[in-house]
């Protein structure tokens, strides 16, 4: 049985910026799912050019693959959340 997979833009709100990028998978739910800190995006934003949402979509994100690129940057600061503070 194959799963279709579609391209989901999503953004990742770090604080003092956001990283995009594009996943691909059957649906949204199972995006924020795996990466809550994840925003799923409706559409391209006005401020987003074609050329860089092209870009993005022509290096997807994959649900089961090892983590990459703003995914490394998501899993640090999870961490370094999760971590008590040090005295």
């Amino acid at each position: 049985m194959t799963t279709d997979l579609r391209p989901f833009l999503v953004a990742y709100d770090y604080g003092t910026g956001g990283l995009w990028g594009v996943f691909l998978a059957d649906a949204s739910e199972a995006i924020t799912r795996q990466y809550p800190e994840l925003t799923v995006v409706g559409s391209r934003p006005d401020w987003m050019s074609a050329e860089r949402h092209q870009s993005l979509m022509s290096d997807p994100y994959i649900l089961d693959a090892p983590p990459r690129g703003m995914l490394l940057t998501l899993l640090a600061d999870r961490r370094s959340e999760s971590e008590p503070p040090r005295a």
